[in-house]
């Protein structure tokens, strides 16, 4: 299950505030003075503290994490939305989460603005090697 959240720059710090009052450790990039940090810089930060990294820049981070054999899962908020909108997506997305009583473990969580929520391995067994 998802138990400690890192949250980037594109998204809301208010999101960190969701997330704890669902039981969630959880923090943002600008709390750990990581704000406008290059994206491959904030992934030994990710992986080492055994994040699960909650962005909407799904181009930059799927490429990121095809070379991490093991991580905490990448939850991307597919649209670039406003603050209520972000906050409706990861409550979805964490919702479906533990529904599945899914681990989260190189596990890619994508959210959609129509709702939808899609896990799956990332990076597909043996991708990375």
């Amino acid at each position: 299950m998802v138990t400690r959240l890192l949250i980037d720059e594109c998204l809301s710090p208010r999101l960190a505030g969701l997330a704890h009052s669902r039981g969630i450790e959880a923090t943002h990039v600008n709390y750990l003075g990581l704000r406008k940090a290059p994206d491959h810089l904030l992934m030994p930060i990710i992986v080492g503290g055994d994040y699960t990294f909650v962005t909407n820049n799904r181009t930059d981070f799927i490429r990121l994490y095809r070379y991490v054999d093991l991580h905490a899962g990448l939850l991307i908020v597919v649209p670039a939305v406003a603050f209520e909108e972000q906050r409706r997506l990861l409550i979805l997305a964490l919702d479906a989460i533990a529904a599945a009583g899914s681990e989260t473990t190189n596990e890619l969580i994508e959210v959609f603005a129509d709702g939808r929520v899609e896990m799956s391995r990332w990076p597909f067994a043996g991708e990375n090697q």
